[in-house]
């Protein structure tokens, strides 16, 4: 039901972004034109928890907390059919907030 291909959208204090992510057999991969996204996933019931590594390969692509460099995210959210709507935070700064949501666009098969 969550494996597939994943539309991101990011909304946080230095604006909006957003990219794409592959979610399959507890691995998070993907990428934007600025980043690219790895890490690890896990459901229970309705509920998502993923900790992601965000590493900038073009250094003149901002991204929405405004921080240099690369760094690790922890996303919280809820899954409804296709759509996950949550939020995310630096691992080591936990009140850095943003809005994060996805809308599935292809099953893996």
């Amino acid at each position: 039901m969550i494996e597939g291909l994943w539309i991101v959208q990011f909304h946080g204090p230095q604006g909006v972004g957003g990219g794409v992510v592959v979610l399959t057999r507890g691995q998070v991969l993907g990428g934007d034109s600025g980043f690219t996204y790895s890490g690890t996933y896990e459901l229970k019931d309705i509920f998502l928890k993923a900790k992601v590594s965000v590493k900038n390969f073009d250094s003149a692509i901002p991204n929405v907390l405004g921080i240099p460099g690369n760094f690790e995210l922890l996303i919280e959210g809820k899954l409804q059919g296709n759509d996950i709507n949550g939020t995310g935070a630096l691992a080591n700064a936990p009140d850095s907030k943003m809005v994060v949501r996805l809308k599935k666009t292809s099953d893996l098969r």
